[in-house]
Formats: structure tokens, C-alpha cells, sequence
């Protein structure tokens, strides 16, 4: 699970942002046995939070968050694969000329198999700056390895990276690749140990479901899914029966396709039996009188609204990731999708039937109906906003200390919370440009 992310110098956060997952101690009674995960580690009981929602007006940083997360997985899983001479593909704060030349900073804190770990790094585009690596089985933290540019230290005392002090011994990791990188691709246990944990998190884009359509729809070729996913469409009571996949050949095209795109889906499209693949989704169909006769097929991506492919699009990763304890990060979860159902992938992740892996969700939104449904401790609730320098600061509700009967909704539309837009004069603005056009 995710205890903690921190961020600092990257896009529009310039200061270090963390956003944690350890539930307070304010009120250990509100949907403590829903909302939260009590572990046993070390002499303490770790309390976390199985789901976050971040507010903020638009432009505020809510998804560079996201994106800080997106890089770092992906900065971790294929720094090996950079060619000497290539650059690091970070971004710093641009806005002041001082953050723009220095390094930027990601850090985790998660526990896997009862262990606590803490990685991060330092980086500038040319070279890694600092890695470092500690883990907490009781209460002392130990310092496995930390890396200054290219000098490892490894802890004496510790048997983990075998193959790993090797690489570095024997100077297998460039300036610009990530020493855990590095040792994984050797084989080292440890360190592809922490890498597995940087694949259990799955980060998805809310606007753009064909992403992670195709994974869905492989799930239900393969049968893995089928049924589950079926379920979770048909619990949103759109009268959808169940979900096929059919094979097309390629004489199925249509033939107003022009030689190009035809070309193209043929070569970027064609699944490796030579077949095209399409999703049909079955309907209940009726006679004038309201019997009930043959089916209907609809073509999804032709006859579904948006909601309903990005609702099916999603059954996939929210399905998989609460059966195997994984991370879902969403950004702009509720994009195309109405409140009611936003509200229900929240209560799986809170469930403790549904979700007994402890899988966690961790999503932006504009829907602040989610502040006084009920669904969401105080602590759970972050907020976003950008400071006098167009820096972004990201910080919890938790700090307002809200009273218990407070309305939630009310206060942050009113500005009482901060993370919303401070809008200008419109009136004033349409009337000068009325006035403008008429001048002219």
C-alpha cells in the first residue's frame, strides 16, 4: 500500500508537495471500518486510507500530481533503456529562474509484505544528483543504499543487493540511469522486488478511456473477466446484458476508409491471429406489447455514449486492481460519468467485502456533491491551488480541522477550504468587448 508521495521542482510544483495516506487520529470512529486498512508494523498500528480525492480549480495542479507520479513509475522501470548521450526528460518549475537550473525530487513510502520502504531521487536532466533506499521492519529506519551522483554506499550489515553491489562496483550504471533500474535488470532480487511494487500502480487518464479500453476488452476475450466485468456494467442499470468480443477480417472495413487509414489499421490495429477486433454489447429487446423477444447487438464504440465506454473502460483496471491489492490513480475520475457511479467505484474501494486486498484509489475531480454524501473522511479530502507565483501548494482539508456536521460542499464553494478559481469581473469583460466589436 502507499503511505506517502512527495514532489518537489516538477512542472508546476516548486516547493516539495506530499500527499499522504496515513489516516489521522482526530476521529477514529468516522467509517474507520470502511475507509480504512489497520496493519501491524513495528511496535505501532499503521492506519491507512484506502481511498483520496483531490479538489482545485482548473490549471491548479491536481494533474501534474498525477503526472509527478506517472513519471517517477515510469522514470524507474526504464531509465536502463536511456542511450549515453541522452538527456533526463524532466521538467522543472519554469517560472522563476532559479528552480528552472535545479534538481527536481520524488520520493515514495509504501509497505509491501509487511515491510516499510522509503525510495526515492534527486535528478537533473544530465545526471542522477541522489537515490537512496531505507526500509522499517520495527522501529529503527535503515539505510539500505544511498547514491551521491556516481559513489554508492551500501549498508555493511545488510545481505540485500548481492548482485546489485556489483553493478555498482563494477561501474554498470550510468550517470543518467537509476541504480535500481541498473541492479534489476541484473537480476537482483531486491531491486526488482521494489519494482514490482512501482507496477502495482496503475495511473489512468479520465479523459481518454481508449487507453485502457483495449485492456478491458482483452480481459473479457481472455474469459479472466468476463463475468465480473459484465456484472459491474450491468449494476449500472443500463439494461446492457453482457459484453462479446467478435473477430473481424480485414474485409469487414468499411469502404469509405481511404488507402491510408486503411493501411494504417491494418498494420497498427491487427491483432496477431489476423483478425480485427470489435466489442458488441447485448441489449434486451421487446415488442409492442412488452414481451420480451430476440436480442439486440450494438457496436459500443458506434451506439454507447461516452459515459458508458468510459464506464466500461474502466471495469477492467478497478476490477483487477481490487482483486490484487493494486493502486488505481485516476485523473479527472468523474469526466463523463454521473455522480451515482463515481459514488459506487468509491464505495468498492472503501468496502471491506469488496476490497479485502486493501486496494487504494487516489483521484482528482470538480464534484463536490462527493464532500456531503458521506463517503469520505476529512483526511481523505486534499486540495490544490496555486500560490501569487503560479507555483502549485497541495494540502488536506484535515488542516481546517472541520467540525463533524459541518457542510463540506457549502464551505469549499464559498472559498472557506481555498482550491478554487478566483474569477474575474465577466459582466465587465463581455461589456467591453461588446463595446469594442460596436466601435468598430
Amino acid at each position: 500500500m502507499l503511505i506517502q508521495f512527495s514532489v518537489r521542482n516538477f512542472k508546476s510544483f516548486r516547493e516539495k508537495a506530499t500527499l499522504s495516506l496515513v489516516a489521522s487520529g482526530y476521529d477514529k470512529t468516522t467509517r474507520e471500518i470502511e475507509n480504512v486498512t489497520s496493519l501491524s508494523h513495528s511496535t505501532k498500528e499503521l492506519r491507512l486510507l484506502k481511498s483520496a480525492v483531490i479538489y482545485g480549480a482548473n490549471a491548479s495542479g491536481k494533474t501534474k500530481l498525477v503526472e509527478a507520479l506517472y513519471f517517477m513509475k515510469q522514470f524507474v522501470r526504464s531509465s536502463a533503456d536511456e542511450q549515453p548521450n541522452d538527456k533526463i526528460k524532466v521538467e522543472p518549475f519554469l517560472l522563476d529562474t532559479y528552480s528552472e537550473s535545479e534538481s527536481s525530487e520524488f520520493e515514495v513510502i509504501f509497505i509491501r509484505d509487511g515491510i516499510r520502504y522509503r525510495y526515492g531521487f534527486e535528478i537533473l536532466p544530465q545526471l542522477i544528483v541522489a537515490e537512496w533506499l531505507f526500509k522499517k521492519e520495527k522501529d529503527t529506519e535503515i539505510e539500505l543504499f544511498y547514491r551521491t551522483k556516481q559513489e554508492f554506499e551500501f549498508h555493511g550489515r545488510i545481505p540485500e543487493f548481492k548482485i546489485g553491489r556489483k553493478v555498482a562496483k563494477d561501474q554498470m550504471v550510468k550517470s543518467t540511469t537509476l541504480w535500481l533500474t541498473a541492479a534489476a535488470k541484473w537480476n537482483d532480487d531486491l531491486s526488482k522486488f521494489i519494482i514490482k511494487w512501482f507496477q502495482k500502480l496503475h495511473i489512468l487518464s479520465g479523459l481518454n478511456d481508449r487507453s485502457y479500453m483495449a485492456y478491458t476488452l482483452n480481459q473479457i476475450k481472455t474469459g479472466k473477466m468476463r463475468g465480473a466485468i459484465t456484472n459491474f456494467v450491468r449494476a449500472a442499470s443500463i439494461g446492457l446484458e453482457e459484453i462479446s468480443i467478435v473477430n473481424l477480417g480485414i474485409e469487414d472495413l468499411p469502404d469509405q476508409l481511404s488507402n491510408e487509414i486503411r493501411e494504417r489499421i491494418i498494420q497498427e490495429i491487427i491483432n496477431e491471429e489476423g483478425y480485427l477486433v470489435e466489442d458488441i454489447a447485448t441489449y434486451r429487446r421487446y415488442d409492442k406489447n412488452g414481451n420480451r423477444v430476440a436480442n439486440k447487438d450494438f457496436k459500443i464504440d458506434q451506439h454507447e455514449s461516452a459515459g458508458t465506454r468510459k464506464y466500461l473502460a474502466l471495469s477492467g483496471p478497478v476490477l483487477d486492481v481490487l482483486a490484487n491489492g493494486s493502486i488505481l490513480i485516476v485523473d479527472e475520475l468523474d469526466a463523463r460519468l454521473h455522480p451515482n457511479l463515481v459514488c459506487k467505484i468509491i464505495e468498492l474501494f472503501n468496502s471491506k467485502l469488496h476490497n479485502p486486498m486493501s486496494a487504494q484509489l487516489i483521484f482528482n475531480t470538480h464534484d463536490t456533491n462527493l464532500l456531503n454524501v458521506g463517503l469520505l473522511r476529512r483526511d481523505q479530502i486534499w486540495f490544490t491551488e496555486k500560490d501569487r507565483y503560479g507555483a502549485s501548494i497541495l494540502y488536506s482539508l484535515n488542516d481546517y480541522s472541520p467540525r463533524k456536521n459541518e457542510n463540506l460542499e457549502k464551505n469549499y464553494l464559498q472559498g472557506n477550504y481555498g482550491g478554487i478559481p478566483y474569477l474575474g469581473n465577466f459582466e465587465q469583460l463581455i461589456k467591453s468587448t461588446s463595446s469594442n466589436e460596436n466601435a468598430e
